[in-house]
């Protein structure tokens, strides 16, 4: 039986990294393959470029534009401070693209919402397992959805004839969703938003793909199919104490993501605005603890602690780095 599992979830794995799909709507570094932490046994490290992520996922974007298909968002998590008594937790947060993808003619802006996190959760479980994954209607809402992405619409309808710069236009509709609180997301916003953040994904120093030359150093890249690129486009810090708890809630966080592209000149890739939410978190079990897991395959099987033994590991390396 135990093979006939195994057999089964490597033949899934095999037929997403061959088409492009996930084989889940959030996967994290069992399907991208992380190799494992040096460190400990419990975690993995997903290196890119200079950084080490411990636990990532991954989730397609739902956009509605055929030229748009492909796009994800790819959520990193690791610890980048340490001392005796506190912690920094970062997250980043990179756009990954077909090979062929470009935005000739085409604006594009993201919205990151991290200030609901804290209220957002998949299902009953308050967001607390390692492997609680769902959409953005399944943690917000659908209502707050729908209102979200109907006001990203009438606000870059409305600045059509705008000729400002592309970032100029993205943290404008970062204000205005501050400013205009729809009532269909006032339960998860608590009456009013906190800790949004942008970036323009097109014009003048918009993040760039990253290039081979920088990817020499990696030892993972986050994203399927593996020939997609990875933008490296925003990073959240939090600041916590040493204690597991504040670790925990760092890393479950899910994190809404508002992406818009629209068209700005004759030849752009959309023939229309496109807007959509996207709600990324970090998956675990780690492939590392899944490795050298006595059950084999069981751990994918059912909820775990693995997540909170590798959290526990992560903590005791950095607290004697620190």
């Amino acid at each position: 039986m135990k093979l006939f599992f195994a057999a089964l979830i490597l033949a899934s794995l095999a037929c997403a990294h061959s088409h492009g799909h996930l084989n889940s709507t959030i996967v994290g570094c069992i399907e991208v393959e992380c190799p494992p932490s040096t460190a400990d046994t419990a975690n993995d490290n997903c290196t890119v470029i200079d950084t080490s992520f411990p636990y990532v996922g991954l989730t397609s974007i739902p956009a509605t534009q055929e030229a748009l298909e492909g796009l994800s968002w790819t959520k990193g998590f690791h610890v980048v401070d340490s001392s005796h008594d506190n912690r920094t937790f970062q997250s980043t947060f990179f756009l990954g693209s077909p090979p062929e993808f470009k935005l000739d003619g085409t604006g594009a802006c993201s919205v990151f919402l991290h200030g609901v996190s804290a209220s957002l959760s998949f299902g009953d479980d308050h967001g607390k397992n390692e492997t609680a994954q769902g959409t953005c209607d399944d943690a917000m809402g659908s209502e707050c959805v729908s209102a979200l992405i109907d006001q990203a619409k009438r606000f870059f309808k409305a600045s059509e004839n705008n000729n400002s710069s592309d970032a100029s236009r993205c943290s404008a509709m970062r204000d205005h969703l501050y400013e205009n609180m729809d009532n269909a997301c006032s339960r998860i916003s608590q009456g009013s938003w906190t800790n949004l953040s942008s970036t323009a994904l097109t014009g003048r120093n918009s993040p760039q793909p990253i290039p081979a030359e920088k990817n020499s150093t990696s030892t993972c890249w986050p994203v399927l199919p593996k020939q997609n690129r990875l933008t490296n486009v925003a990073s959240y810090t939090v600041l916590g104490t040493d204690f597991i708890g504040d670790a925990q809630a760092a890393l479950v966080a899910i994190t809404p993501i508002l992406t818009v592209f629209y068209p700005t000149k004759d030849g752009s890739v959309v023939d229309d605005i496109d807007a959509s939410l996207t709600c990324v978190k970090v998956m675990g079990p780690s492939k590392a603890s899944l490795d050298n897991h006595d059950e084999g395959v069981g751990v994918l099987l059912s909820p775990s602690p693995t997540m909170l033994a590798a959290m526990a590991a992560l903590l005791v390396v950095f607290f004697m780095a620190g």
